[in-house]
């Protein structure tokens, strides 16, 4: 299998979602997902309309491809292994409940 890598520049995300990253600077914790927490700057930007909806999904779609590529192919060799396991383990479980 081939692997295709899109490169982003940390400068061109800096300039494209340049208020997430200030905001994202004042939040209490530096590894904030910028999705749940409370009293996060960048999701009250977001609810009182400072950051368009449609912006604030695109970043965060942006950092999720990141973190992805970021993981080496060991990591993600481990985490489709474990999900292997899960999902046989859940097809023998359904067989045992139809009998």
């Amino acid at each position: 299998m081939i692997e295709v890598r899109i490169a982003v520049s940390t400068s061109g995300l800096e300039i494209t979602f340049d208020k997430i990253i200030r905001l994202s600077q004042d939040c209490k914790f530096k590894n904030y997902t910028h999705t749940n927490e409370i009293g996060c700057s960048v999701l009250e930007a977001v609810e009182k309309g400072e950051i368009d909806k449609a912006s604030y999904e695109n970043y965060l779609k942006i950092e999720r491809e990141n973190a992805h590529f970021k993981s080496t192919i060991a990591e993600r060799h481990k985490k489709d292994k474990e999900f292997g396991k899960s999902l046989k383990k859940y097809k023998i479980d359904m067989n045992r409940k139809k009998y």
